[in-house]
């Protein structure tokens, strides 16, 4: 498993190519993250690139965006003001950032800021290095930033990093511009199929995201519980196995995987329904969760 993650992130190739609306990407993704926003955090937005398109994947871009942001409000403890910016730049000369190196032509350049405590040296040097982390066990992967690395690589851009001790840093992420499309087609709403007080087990080892999953089921009618470890999460289950109607469960997490928690979980309860979630799944992934009993993976 630790081979496939490695692989996940440091493969080329990343995603299907078409031109995507990047307006429309980190719109759909600072919806989904004011969902979730920690007290004390405020949200300040200024997208402007209308209908600049750039080649690549609407899904990964998504990750770029949310992993960006995501670091941002884990910088800021205390509260303090996440700035996101979408604009278009003209490069007349080349030019070196922090990350990879610009040729002449249009870009659309992503920043996200925090007001932080800024980043040490020494951790800077090694903010892109796969599986490098500062937070503590079960708290993150250190799979973010070089997931960022490998996506922007991928797709020609580069990635320009400024931080100043106790006052925050920036996020620069440039992309090249291949001409416009429009914002995707909205499907018309639909009613969703409605929960009536069943309880859900949601585990995830990033919080944010455990909340967000929360407010949404709950939304739908059911009584979530939510997990960041899923140690903790397969030990409640132990404790109280007939306590829950279902579980939605990420793949990669530290301790036990989504695969391996759902493998013990269905070893108490064989017949409960397990969706497992994840950002790097394949083929492959789909065919092991099937072997192993998994109701249902989404991507």
């Amino acid at each position: 498993m630790l081979v496939e993650r490695i692989l996940g992130f440091s493969r080329s190739g990343l995603g299907d190519r078409a031109p995507v609306n990047i307006q429309f990407v980190v719109e759909e993704t600072l919806e989904l993250l004011e969902a979730s926003l920690p007290a004390g955090i405020r949200l300040e937005s200024r997208i402007e690139v209308g209908n600049a398109a750039i080649i690549g994947d609407a899904t990964y871009l998504h990750q770029v965006a949310m992993n960006l942001c995501t670091n941002a409000i884990q910088a800021m403890e205390r509260g303090g003001v996440l700035r996101v910016t979408l604009d278009c730049a003209e490069l007349n000369e080349p030019r070196t950032l922090s990350r990879g190196s610009l040729s002449p032509g249009p870009y659309v350049r992503l920043s996200v800021s925090d007001t932080g405590v800024g980043i040490p040296p020494a951790v800077l040097e090694r903010i892109f290095d796969p599986f490098f982390t500062t937070k503590g066990v079960g708290e993150g992967t250190g799979l973010g930033l070089s997931l960022v690395h490998g996506i922007v690589s991928d797709l020609g851009g580069a990635i320009n990093v400024s931080t100043q001790a106790g006052e925050g840093t920036t996020f620069e992420i440039w992309l090249p511009v291949v001409g416009e499309t429009a914002i995707p087609a909205v499907e018309a709403a639909r009613t969703l199929p409605r929960g009536n007080g069943e309880t859900v087990m949601i585990v995830d080892d990033e919080r944010q995201l455990v909340a967000l999953a929360e407010e949404i089921t709950a939304q739908l009618g059911y009584e979530p519980v939510g997990f960041d470890s899923s140690g903790a999460a397969l030990e409640a289950f132990r404790n109280a196995p007939r306590r829950f109607d279902a579980v939605l469960t990420d793949e990669s997490m530290p301790d036990l995987i989504g695969t391996e928690l759902a493998h013990e979980i269905l070893r108490i309860r064989p017949n409960i329904p397990i969706i497992l979630m994840s950002g790097y799944g394949g083929a492959q992934l789909t065919n092991r969760a099937a072997e192993i009993g998994v109701t249902e993976v989404l991507a």
